[in-house]
């Protein structure tokens, strides 16, 4: 039956063109056109004001079931990959051994000898529990109308969303020195690490600029994490999808691996594992490792504007950048020498983000040559660390065309940064782990779960529901041997290229 045949129908209209008795109009055909007119007088507006017609007697279309394009559980990949543990004081210490005590072939003797002492060598660890929390506000109207199912659920939803969002980021990039209130993530532990002599260098791999496309530089992570005085492996390596491209695409098929049943490992298929020394290395996807599409990587004022201008008070009072000296470290070739404009950002202390860029003069960079950044405080001196951001190499000054190179803990009313070369723009650190159950390498320490206190209804005098919502905990690495970290990736999707012939 056609549209035409149920409206006669409707209008009690009989086959043939006859109104039938009793019909519920009881008119003709031109009454029944009138209102078939009237019906389909909408043309698809949007704004209920300007609805007239039939277009104003139809029903809206405000489905309560909101359709959301944000993070979900599953996408907080290495958070929920971490073994969770409680923490019994917001000062959590522990015992680490790194030494079963004596040396090689110090135990043989002769049959009356004096024995020799031994004893294991320990250190007294202290973590930072730190302390994640949001405010979240809903007003009373909106939990009588139906326009949203259950706003305080979602609310509370988006509250642990945003808590887990922090949390997962930081595993990777929070840094302690810059910003007291985070916990140190996995890439600024191994790193301090290195520099006070307690683990190899080795366990960084730079590439330079690279892409990712071998095994190489895991097999060299993972041989320097179950090396003598080690005794670790490499189970795992976490990646932003622009890298894991690069290995799919590239990879020698030898060194893929597929769970049993699966087929067999071609070019261009999904890397799950990578066949090394040890075993097999996962592969993890994760949003949260900064690449070209994460904000953090931009300067603030890009994605923040607003925050940025409101955190006027800590902005730095001036920027000078000289690169006039030579330095045999220096990583500035004859091929990425050129002209560059560096900006700085101050970070708050207590989480408030960052400030605007103060952007220098543009620098010419000869081979061999250090940048040396001097940034001097803002006037209220209260910031804590500030985020070094570099443009492309004969680029422009724009704020959107610079990416961070690096950030750093501000050293007094005068700080200092020198640009090497090693901390290239634009490129990606992907985390190789030990997260074998038995090995208790790396773990995510919490104090408590994750806590909803409700407030008084009407606090600020508004009619609202309110509550915070609590994370507290932070990321502890008891073995930092047994991990490593790949540079200086420049994946080859990436649309921001830091030098020009490259």
């Amino acid at each position: 039956m056609d549209a035409q045949q149920l409206l006669q129908q409707f209008a009690g209209i009989q086959p043939g063109g006859a109104p039938a008795l009793g019909g519920s109009m009881g008119g003709s055909l031109e009454a029944l056109g009138d209102l078939r007119k009237a019906l389909e007088a909408s043309n698809y507006q949007t704004d209920v004001a300007t609805l007239n017609g039939g277009g104003a007697l139809g029903v809206q279309s405000l489905d309560t079931a909101m359709k959301t394009t944000i993070q979900e559980n599953d996408h907080f990949t290495l958070f929920n990959r971490l073994a969770s543990t409680n923490a019994t004081n917001i000062v959590d210490e522990y015992s680490r051994q790194t030494n079963v005590g004596g040396f090689l072939g110090g135990s043989f003797n002769s049959q009356m000898g004096v024995v020799r002492s031994a004893q294991g060598e320990y250190s007294r660890e202290v973590g930072m529990v730190k302390f994640l929390m949001t405010l979240r506000q809903v007003g009373y109207v909106l939990t009588v109308g139906k326009n949203i199912a259950e706003p305080v659920a979602l609310e509370e939803r988006n509250g642990a969303l945003q808590l887990l969002t922090d949390a997962n980021y930081s595993l990777y990039h929070g840094n302690a020195d810059a910003c007291p209130v985070q916990f140190d993530g996995i890439f600024n532990q191994i790193e301090k690490e290195v520099a006070a002599g307690n683990m190899s260098g080795d366990n960084i791999v730079d590439l330079d600029g690279g892409t990712l496309v071998d095994v190489d530089p895991f097999s060299r992570i993972n041989t320097a994490a179950s090396r003598y005085g080690s005794w670790g492996k490499s189970t795992d390596v976490f990646l932003p999808n622009s890298v894991q491209v690069d290995l799919n695409k590239n990879l020698d098929p030898a060194y893929r691996w597929t769970p049993s049943g699966g087929n067999t490992p071609v070019l261009g298929g999904h890397v799950e594992g990578i066949r090394i020394t040890s075993g097999i290395l996962k592969t993890n996807l994760d949003t949260f490792i900064q690449d070209e599409e994460n904000p953090m990587v931009y300067p603030f004022e890009v994605h923040n504007s607003a925050l940025a201008v409101k955190n006027a008070s800590f902005k730095p009072a001036a920027v000078a950048a000289d690169a006039a000296a030579n330095d045999a470290a220096s990583k500035f070739s004859a091929t990425r020498a050129g002209n560059y404009y560096y900006a700085v950002a101050a970070l708050d202390g207590n989480g408030a983000g960052f400030s605007e860029v103060v952007k220098t003069a543009q620098v010419a960079v000869a081979a061999g040559k250090k940048v040396v950044l001097t940034i001097n405080q803002s006037a209220a001196a209260t910031e804590t660390g500030y985020a070094i951001y570099r443009g492309r190499q004969n680029g422009t000054s724009d704020t959107s065309d610079l990416r961070l190179v690096k950030i750093v803990k501000k050293a007094g009313a005068t700080t200092t940064f020198t640009d090497l070369n090693r901390d290239i723009p634009g490129t990606v650190m992907v985390p190789v782990l030990n997260m074998a159950q038995g090995s208790d390498a790396i773990g995510w320490r919490q104090f408590q779960p994750m806590t909803k206190i409700p407030l008084p209804f009407g606090i600020g005098g508004m009619p609202q529901y309110s509550w915070f919502q609590f994370l507290f905990g932070y990321l502890r690495v008891t073995k930092p041997k047994h991990h490593g970290f790949i540079k200086n990736i420049l994946p080859s999707t990436a649309k921001w290229r830091p030098f020009t012939a490259e």
